[in-house]
């Protein structure tokens, strides 16, 4: 068992996770599709300013929210467990280095499962957080 920790609080089992995969997620059709009626937004708010400036603003300053909330959404870095079926999880992260991190230290779990235990290790010894702080920012990962 490994356990992600803040924000996601998530426990999963090893065993059945079979990769990881990180990266930046890219902005798709919608996303673009959400863009181009937002630019329209701003374009035909900035035109009724002048006649109706209630309307021109309200348009106005919606049409920047939605494509600030758009811009800033995309291209977030990720992290993906791959669990050998179609239902692998996306945890999104704030930095790519984070996911890299993650990522690398899963890989590194399920690297260390497969690895058989050097002599006097004991043969199972499952992988828990921290007992002391269950929710760990830095859960433990390897059996040693």
């Amino acid at each position: 068992m490994i356990n992600v920790g803040h924000p996601y609080n998530q426990t999963y089992n090893l065993a059945s996770i079979v990769g990881t995969s990180f990266g930046r997620e890219s902005a798709g059709v919608g996303q673009f599709l959400w863009c181009v009626i937002s630019v329209f937004g701003i374009f035909l708010g900035a035109v009724n300013i002048q006649g109706v400036p209630v309307f021109g603003i309200t348009v106005t300053c919606m049409s920047v929210a939605i494509l600030w909330k758009i811009v800033r959404g995309s291209f977030r870095p990720y992290v993906e467990l791959k669990f050998g079926g179609l239902n692998n999880q996306m945890l999104y992260m704030k930095k790519l280095l984070h996911a890299a991190q993650l990522a690398d230290a899963i890989n590194k779990a399920i690297q260390d499962m497969h690895t058989p235990p050097e002599p006097g290790q004991p043969v199972y010894n499952p992988i828990f957080p921290d007992p002391a702080d269950p929710v760990s920012r830095n859960p433990i990962f390897s059996r040693n």
